[in-house]
């Protein structure tokens, strides 16, 4: 027998048995029945139907307790006899899937969300991801044991991993074996983003749309696609033939479009500016004029049209409830603490709405144990919610609020920069590092502070010759006149089709709810989820401030 303290795991070499510990305390699961061995004896015409349409045998079914048992299907309004996929995690039964003849489904409500042949990987190096059970099941009648199903695709997955961490996490290899329709390339590419491509390889199924298809024309073809895996070009050294699929998509149908807001608040800086997935956007601007506001608003805008997720490192927000307020009225359109001349207070109806949104899109970052936050904790941790919930966008406000072993080295700066490109780049993420400049010098004739370039963030050179993108938020006060307004300049985009380097947008600040708008539109009052913020009016509505704009950001001079 084999034990693992730390994972808490143990395994007996001779039985077969794995024992897990209670690696999460939930109240609120459910489990079925665990009498479930009442209903392992298996009909001779499911085994005949398993081995004539699916080229499965009796042994594989089982081996991976597959049982059959009459059960009311929901989509059917009646009971009828079904196949039935048994979850495990050790010997705990944890849920039951039930697949009727005609391919309806349905399950044991309110169970944990594991994967479907979770023992079967527990302390393996190297395993196999399938997208549905009878895959799982043609792994194993092909040989390959170490392997497990998702569920449910790429839907639902970050709850998975939630529930499965302990056993993925420390995983050397894993082999992608998911179908090769639309729902697949999506899953596929969710888990690179999790296991990184330098660790994930890609199984064709020569032509078929997945394993079980494949097992139909004979357990050697199966084995032979298994053993010949597709390598992701991550070794630094490529070919044309390694991205022959992106190379040829590019052809047919150009660059992926680069996520952007589709507010017409951002239309005009969309035509200077757009971000791409695996790349480091340096952000900086003079303090108190509004770049975190910026940040905030412009990846909130970007989450909700693409379905991202994002998490922020900001300190300066802290207590927790303070960043989520302030997220709050940008996602709601309304005050949180208090009603703003014409902009009413948002009610706990508003609060709810937001929270509900958020839960599985908006992630902060803060050391609960106090943890001393250093470069590696910040990029492990952003590695372990990555893995866990899939983050697509992180931001880091500010850079000198993680500590540096040495603070004066201009080398540790150039090799934090370089560490959070290829973070971006392995991981396919964005990456919005918020900087301060050194002090500006104010111009003898306006009077008015220069405007920072990346050259002039605090530190070093490499801000601006190792990120991707860079952007200046820079704020004209209106010094009792009202016609303040915000310029964002392009200081540096990576590729032609992400913008124009020096070209800028023009924004009101919205003090009432923390969004910016067009500086000839109309301030946005309206949540998010609204169909009608398509429809902003063409009216102009008074947004002059009763208090001075409270800005997060610490003096570096």
């Amino acid at each position: 027998m084999s034990v693992s303290i730390d994972q808490g795991l143990a395994n007996c070499w001779n039985c077969g048995e794995v024992s897990v510990r209670d690696l999460k305390k939930k109240d609120d699961y459910k489990l079925p029945n665990q009498q479930w061995t009442n209903y392992t004896k298996i009909s001779d015409k499911l085994v005949k139907w398993f081995k004539d349409e699916r080229n499965i045998s009796q042994q594989t079914i089982i081996d991976c307790k597959i049982t059959e048992e009459e059960y009311y299907q929901p989509a059917l309004s009646k009971k009828v006899n079904n196949i039935v996929f048994n979850y495990f995690e050790g010997t705990v039964l944890v849920n039951k899937k039930y697949r009727s003849g005609n391919k309806k489904f349905t399950q044991t409500a309110g169970t944990r969300k594991i994967l479907f042949g979770l023992n079967h990987i527990i302390g393996c190096d190297e395993i196999y991801i399938v997208e549905g059970e009878m895959d799982k099941l043609a792994f194993w009648e092909a040989g390959y044991k170490n392997c497990v199903s998702v569920p449910n695709g790429a839907k639902d997955l970050s709850d998975y991993f939630e529930e499965c961490e302990a056993y993925l996490k420390d995983v050397k290899k894993v082999f992608i074996a998911v179908d090769t329709d639309e729902d697949g390339k999506n899953l596929e590419r969710e888990l690179i983003k999790r296991f990184g491509k330098w660790r994930s390889a890609r199984i064709e199924f020569d032509g078929e749309k997945d394993a079980n298809d494949l097992l139909k024309k004979g357990i050697l073809s199966l084995q032979k696609a298994i053993e010949n895996p597709n390598h992701y070009p991550v070794d630094g050294t490529f070919t044309a033939e390694d991205i022959k699929d992106d190379l040829l998509d590019y052809y047919d149908n150009g660059m992926e479009e680069c996520p952007a807001p589709k507010s017409p608040n951002f239309a005009e800086l969309n035509k200077v500016f757009k971000i791409m997935m695996g790349q480091l956007t340096v952000v900086t601007g003079i303090p108190s004029h509004g770049k975190s506001n910026f940040i905030e608003d412009y990846v909130i805008n970007i989450i909700h049209d693409y379905k991202y997720k994002a998490s922020f490192y900001s300190p300066e927000h802290f207590p927790m409830k303070l960043h989520h307020g302030v997220l709050a009225e940008k996602v709601i359109g309304k005050p949180f603490e208090h009603a703003f001349r014409d902009n009413p207070r948002m009610t706990k109806e508003d609060i709810d709405t937001y929270i509900k949104w958020s839960k599985d899109k908006i992630y902060i970052t803060y050391p609960e144990k106090g943890e001393t936050v250093n470069w590696k904790w910040l990029l492990d941790k952003f590695k372990e919610q990555l893995f866990r919930y899939g983050i697509d966008i992180f931001v880091i406000d500010a850079f000198n609020k993680v500590k540096r072993n040495k603070p004066d080295s201009l080398g540790e700066i150039n090799d934090v920069l370089s560490d959070l490109c290829q973070f971006a780049q392995a991981y396919n993420v964005h990456v919005f590092l918020i900087a301060h400049p050194v002090k500006m010098q104010k111009d003898n004739k306006t009077g008015l502070y220069a405007a920072p370039t990346l050259y002039d963030v605090k530190g070093s050179g490499d801000f601006r010759d190792q990120a991707h993108n860079g952007l200046c938020v820079y704020r004209y006060f209106d010094n009792g006149s009202k016609d303040g307004f915000t310029e964002v300049i392009n200081l540096k985009t990576k590729f032609k089709n992400q913008g124009k380097i020096t070209g800028s947008a023009y924004f009101k600040y919205d003090y009432t709810n923390g969004r910016y708008y067009d500086k000839n539109g109309v301030p946005d009052r309206l949540n998010l989820f609204d169909e009608k913020r398509k429809e902003i009016q063409a009216t102009q509505i008074s947004v002059e401030p009763e208090i001075e704009e409270f800005e997060y950001d610490d003096l570096p001079f």
